[in-house]
């Protein structure tokens, strides 16, 4: 009986202690790669940016083009507060972001606090300081600096991960110049669907065009201004003015904008998700693109899973047929050797 007890307590260390060795190997992970990261103030991203992604080990794969042959070009924004900026925000920093061809954060702060390695943005004009107002300003702020530099623009939070590679394969075949945007698609509110605005949505250069063109500067009575929900806001904006839908979910109908969390059965979004939620390993799409409510350390663990992380001898085709491991039978009352 003794040694048995003794044999489970090692176990239970060692099981802790491995446990303990990758916290501490994630967080100095953390600290490094903020520290190493050191991005201008005035948003000239695209040599920041370009020098991680060449010492990157994925860079070896080869990169999404478009159906022209030209490299998807993708700026992402993230909306922030200055309570995130050395948590959240820091951890976006530090992992997904720099993977974008361009990147931002956007803060409601009016500009005295100032942190270290955050290419940020700041909310103008005297609006109250809503996610709608935010939103608004944001998109705005790329029409008039950036338009023309990328050819898809994606918003998305500071508790979002973001696998940009797969952002990019899903982009491949569909043309800035073309209206579209998609996300994690809901139901209700308006006729055609929304995106959910947490999780991130992506834009086209025409798409961002047409919202500010056509709703943004102009009178009218279908795209509000100040307040609300931003998510069904936005859409009814961009339905409005012809903006249409790309589905982001893959062709065996999972979702690539996953909600990280574990929602009981009578939440709400169970009725608002435009299809029908999937459980199990066919939740999601092998090709997903957003992952949200994220924390932090979370951050770094995917990035290190995806990024860094290799399996000893599997392929993708190993992967997409599955493992050949055969699953013996159960047996009650074997009796051990006399």
């Amino acid at each position: 009986m003794w040694p048995m007890r003794l044999k489970r307590i090692c176990l239970a260390f060692c099981v802790l202690a491995m446990t303990g060795l990758l916290f501490a190997l994630l967080t100095l992970l953390a600290s490094r790669n903020s520290s190493s990261i050191r991005l201008p103030t005035s948003l000239n991203f695209n040599e920041s940016s370009a020098s991680q992604k060449k010492q990157h080990p994925a860079n070896l794969l080869h990169e999404e083009k478009d159906s022209d042959g030209a490299r998807v070009r993708i700026l992402c924004w993230v909306m922030t507060q200055p309570q995130n900026y050395n948590s959240k925000a820091r951890a976006v920093n530090a992992t997904w972001a720099p993977r974008c061809d361009g990147y931002f954060f956007f803060s409601s702060d009016t500009g005295n606090t100032k942190p270290t390695g955050l290419p940020l943005v700041h909310e103008t004009g005297g609006r109250p300081r809503q996610t709608l107002d935010k939103t608004q300003a944001a998109f705005m702020y790329i029409y008039e600096h950036y338009l023309n530099d990328y050819d898809f623009f994606l918003k998305a939070d500071d508790d979002s991960y973001i696998i940009v590679d797969n952002l990019r394969y899903f982009l491949r075949n569909t043309k800035a110049t073309e209206p579209v945007f998609a996300g994690r698609r809901f139901r209700p509110y308006t006729k055609n669907g929304y995106m959910s605005g947490g999780g991130s949505y992506v834009l086209s250069r025409a798409a961002v065009k047409a919202l500010v063109e056509k709703a943004f500067k102009k009178e009218n009575n279908f795209c509000r201004k100040h307040g609300g929900a931003e998510d069904v806001n936005m859409g009814n904006c961009l339905e409005n003015v012809g903006v249409s839908i790309l589905d982001s979910i893959d062709e065996k109908g999972r979702e690539r904008h996953i909600d990280y969390a574990n929602w009981p059965k009578d939440f709400w979004l169970w009725k608002y998700n435009y299809h029908p939620i999937k459980v199990g390993l066919d939740c999601c799409s092998s090709t997903a693109i957003s992952f949200h409510y994220i924390r932090p350390v979370d951050m770094l663990t995917l990035h290190y899973f995806i990024y860094q992380l290799r399996a000893y001898g599997v392929s993708a085709d190993s992967v997409r047929h599955g493992a050949n491991g055969v699953p013996l039978a159960s047996h009650s009352g074997v009796k051990g050797r006399v």
